[in-house]
């Protein structure tokens, strides 16, 4: 016996709730989880590896604190910071310059998710486009306010914050006045520079020094003495790599000339700056140019769902739950995406190098000595479940309008 109308909208109104409140758990629970394990991690004092959790809005540490005979912790150790300092010996970048616009933008989507399921939930199409009108309303203020208005990021997440502060060592009072544009900008420099700091190279400004690294080679003095002098010069990690590079050159033909030496230099230099690329000023602008984009397309977006609802009902209503539905699918696009970019955007001032490499998406993968795990997580399965509940309110509605 079919169901009746008033039945079938009873029963997705509450699948429509279901999946409300999966997506708002969603927002709040780790999604996927990766380790790292190798020898100088003994599974005594780290029983999980160097671990980290992510979520939609950010990555977070994933160890908890250890509490055993051979180890005690007051605190748990911070793998997200350990598990950077290890992946910079291969020229890796901090996990902090990945995604930084995804974890920004992350409240404003979910609460448009949200809203396109209640949307879906109701029988009316009036009652849809008022909802979706007064919602996108209300969430393009609210971005607007966070992201480009002072003081704007006290109105972001509560775990985006704590992420920011502890990544970047810095107090609530610190960050008290930034706009969410404003903290992009600052953990995206931050990120970018904290190992492998890439700037414009002025390589003539430089070809001076070539003198005291001549006076060290030609004696046998450490190079290692030249770091001070060569480093307040303002001399950037690429100068310095050429620097050196020189000086055992040097060591090896102690009959190259001045000329012979400034010659080398400056191809060496201008070899290493082209191998940098952009700079960080212009990585930083590109990043801020792409949030904006991101922050008029969402505003586009929902102007177009509104219209959308107005003029092609059949179509748009179906988009109402399909967007929700595809969730699983968009994240794993965007983690294993930028995935790619940490394996295939490698420094050149690595301590170690390694040809480009895609990371680990799924299962075990090894790195050097390091084994890595990438698993699903249960934020995960609750990113599925949610599918299902929308897909069984989809299937219902379609029966419904045959």
């Amino acid at each position: 016996m079919p169901l009746s109308n008033s039945k079938q909208n009873l029963i997705i109104g509450t699948l429509s709730l279901v999946a409300l409140g999966l997506l708002i758990s969603i927002f709040y629970t780790p999604v996927w989880w990766v380790s790292l394990k190798a020898p100088q991690y003994p599974d005594a004092a780290f029983p999980q590896g160097i671990r980290i959790h992510f979520h939609v809005n950010g990555v977070f540490n994933g160890c908890q604190k250890v509490e055993t005979e051979e180890k005690y912790e007051e605190e748990a150790l911070n793998c997200k910071h350990e598990m950077d300092a290890i992946n910079h010996y291969v020229g890796m970048y901090p996990i902090a310059a990945g995604a930084p616009i995804e974890g920004a933008v992350s409240p404003f989507v979910f609460v448009l998710l949200g809203l396109m399921v209640i949307a879906f939930a109701l029988p009316n199409n009036k009652q849809r486009i008022l909802l979706m009108g007064a919602g996108s309303l209300l969430i393009s203020g609210w971005s607007y306010s966070t992201l480009y208005t002072e003081g704007g990021i006290a109105t972001q997440s509560s775990p985006y914050r704590e992420d920011l502060m502890s990544t970047m060592q810095l107090t609530p009072d610190e960050i008290s006045s930034w706009s969410g544009i404003e903290a992009i900008q600052a953990s995206y420099e931050e990120s970018l520079a904290r190992y492998f700091p890439t700037i414009a190279v002025n390589c003539e400004s430089y070809a001076s020094k070539m003198t005291y690294v001549d006076l060290y080679a030609s004696q046998g003095r450490p190079f290692d003495e030249l770091n001070d002098l060569l480093v307040n010069a303002g001399a950037t990690s690429a100068v310095m790599s050429t620097f050196h590079e020189l000086y055992k050159k040097i060591q090896k033909n102690p009959d190259m000339n001045a000329d012979q030496q400034q010659r080398a230099f400056m191809q060496r230099c201008e070899l290493m700056s082209n191998k940098i690329g952009m700079t960080d000023v212009e990585r930083t602008e590109m990043m801020i140019t792409i949030t904006h984009i991101v922050f008029f397309g969402l505003l586009g977006a929902m102007a177009l769902l509104v219209i959308g609802l107005w003029k092609m009902e059949r179509i748009f209503k179906w988009v109402l739950v399909l967007v929700p539905m595809a969730l699983p699918l968009f994240f794993i696009m965007d983690y294993a995406g930028w995935l790619w970019w940490f394996g295939h955007h490698l420094s050149e001032m690595g301590a170690f190098t390694v040809k480009p490499f895609m990371p680990t998406v799924f299962g075990v993968g090894k790195v050097a000595q390091f084994s890595t795990y990438s698993y699903p997580y249960y934020g995960f399965g609750l990113i599925m479940l949610n599918s299902v509940v929308l897909a069984a309110a989809a299937l219902i509605r379609l029966k419904s309008s045959q």
